[in-house]
């Protein structure tokens, strides 16, 4: 009688702690979020709205770098006197993970019945949508030309001055506590002074790991929230999806899969442009995204060739590709669904990018193979840093595991760092988009998905 009642005090322990644990997860999603949109109080890193540079979430920032001095600003930017640094790059394939996670959060607040905080999630994700949308009928703009909605992109639109706002406290968009300013930004829209005159292969544009990451966070749209919308618009989210994913794949089918810009010049392999050895699944994923009523949609002699060669060369001989190009394999599968949740699992857990595990079953349908463990997911969940992921400032307190920008497409420079030694606070999103899949894969035992607060 003693056992079994120690037994049974042993287990109602473990359950509260696991309880504890879960709601201590949730609660630094929301501190996450706030430190990410700015609202409690310190710089966020992003601004949320339909202009120039909004809904465009930056990766890293430091409010120490001397805007005169710093290595990037001089040698690729314009500089100026001033403190703080905030930076984007390959902005529209980290947009896809910050799509990714909205339209999760949306999703969690819906099914647990949170209806009256939908709506602002709803505003974000409907500007962070109308961004790319933006960056798309923008892009000829930098070649003085009209502005054209057909699938050719910037990667983001961040002015040199964005940094400015003549509304915020001090003139200063991202203003933080205790005196820190930010007085400069870099990004490929701004910067890159660099590789010469802007032409269409300069690194700025659409490119295969662009349209990757946006057809990533598509797909978790499409899935979770197609029909919803944000109340200013007539349009759903869905229909969004399905607009910029039809400009995209005709853009690739008049080019036959080798991108060229307004200015006639082809955009080289070296940034991106061919993409002829992703285009199988990319007319899979479109058929999907669009709900083309024909599997034969956006299809081409390429897309039967040199794609499907391409797409299984990818299957037998994954370890044999680049680590780099893990990310971009794995994404493609989350949303194209062609392997089964075993193969995804073995392969995510061994390149240490687990999170595609777990779109790969919320986007597909299908439950988490049993090489994922919950144990170890939450052993990441508990790791990420009160504070938030980051790697070189003085106050940086981020653990072995959490210093690279995003874990899911660096994972290699997760323990150690970046080896070019950039110092930033990273925005997170890495650990949100976890955290979501995880609340939406277990919600039988988490705790109400709600907003939490101190």
């Amino acid at each position: 009688m003693t056992r079994v009642l120690l037994t049974t005090v042993l287990l109602l322990f473990i359950t509260s702690l696991q309880a504890q644990d879960y709601s201590a997860f949730q609660k630094k999603y929301w501190d996450y979020r706030a430190r990410l949109l700015g609202t409690d109080g310190t710089a966020g890193f992003v601004s949320v709205g339909p202009d120039r540079g909004q809904s465009i979430p930056a990766d890293g920032r430091n409010f120490e770098t001397d805007c005169e001095k710093d290595w990037v600003m001089k040698t690729q930017c314009s500089t100026h006197p001033g403190r703080g640094k905030m930076n984007w790059g390959d902005a529209t394939a980290f947009q896809g993970f910050y799509l990714a996670m909205l339209a999760l959060e949306y999703a969690n607040l819906s099914r647990e019945g949170r209806i009256n905080e939908l709506e602002a999630t709803a505003r974000e994700l409907h500007y962070a949508l109308s961004a790319v949308i933006r960056l798309d009928k923008g892009a000829e703009e930098k070649f003085d030309l009209p502005g054209q909605w057909d699938g050719f992109f910037l990667r983001d639109d961040i002015p040199v001055d964005f940094y400015k706002d003549s509304k915020a406290e001090e003139g200063l968009r991202f203003l933080g506590k205790d005196g820190k300013r930010i007085e400069c930004v870099s990004s490929d829209f701004s910067c890159h002074k660099n590789r010469g005159p802007v032409n269409s292969d300069s690194g700025n544009f659409t490119s295969q790991d662009q349209v990757i990451g946006l057809f990533f966070g598509f797909s978790l749209i499409k899935k979770l929230v197609p029909n919803a919308f944000y109340q200013d618009s007539t349009q759903t989210f869905g229909k969004l999806v399905c607009d910029q994913t039809e400009k995209i794949m005709d853009l690739c089918l008049r080019n036959n899969w080798k991108l060229k810009g307004p200015d006639g010049m082809k955009i080289s392999n070296k940034w991106g442009g061919d993409f002829r050895g992703f285009n199988n699944l990319f007319q899979k994923i479109a058929v999907r995204l669009t709900d083309a009523t024909s599997k034969k949609a956006y299809k081409n002699g390429s897309t039967r060739t040199v794609g499907w060669a391409a797409r299984t060369t990818f299957d037998w001989a994954f370890w044999a590709q680049a680590r780099r190009n893990h990310w971009l394999i794995l994404s493609n599968i989350v949303s194209s669904g062609i392997w089964n949740n075993k193969k995804i699992a073995k392969r995510s857990l061994k390149s240490d990018q687990v999170m595609f595990a777990l779109a790969y079953s919320v986007v597909n349908d299908v439950p988490l193979h049993k090489k994922i463990k919950r144990t170890d997911l939450n052993e990441l969940l508990a790791t990420a840093p009160p504070s938030g992921p980051c790697f070189g400032p003085i106050d940086c307190e981020a653990p072995s595991g959490w210093l690279s920008n995003n874990r899911w497409v660096y994972p290699n420079y997760k323990k150690a760092g970046n080896p070019y030694g950039i110092h930033m606070e990273w925005n997170g999103i890495d650990y949100m988009l976890l955290y979501n899949l995880y609340h939406y894969l277990y919600n039988q035992d988490m705790p109400t998905y709600e907003r939490v607060s101190d």
